[in-house]
């Protein structure tokens, strides 16, 4: 089933905590600009030919993206969402260069 942006709040635990009251960073469970990005990055992979799944949420390490390659289930998409670096990275692409990024690291890598 593909989830539809923004999510609805659960009450599982934020990885890395909150910087406030209410969740605004990216890497932020349920951010607006976390939401956003997660949207960017499912409707990124489904495009290339991913299986995406959302999942981890409440864990220690957070919410990751897990997605199978259509083509090869040998090839599998991994990503946390709620480390703050990784989700400062993927933020700093544009839509050419997370393509870009995903061919390079998972499908040609």
């Amino acid at each position: 089933m593909k989830p539809s942006f923004p999510r609805p709040r659960d009450n599982e635990p934020f990885a890395w905590g909150l910087s406030g009251s209410e969740p605004v960073e990216i890497w932020e469970r349920f951010s607006p600009a976390y939401e956003a990005q997660l949207e960017r990055l499912i409707k990124t992979l489904n495009e290339l030919g991913f299986t995406p799944t959302i999942g981890g949420s409440g864990s220690e390490d957070g919410e990751y993206v897990r997605a199978e390659y259509s083509d090869d289930d040998r090839i599998v998409f991994f990503h946390h969402l709620e480390d703050p670096a990784d989700a400062r990275f993927v933020s700093s692409l544009d839509e050419d260069d997370l393509r870009s990024w995903i061919v390079k690291s998972w499908i040609e890598g």
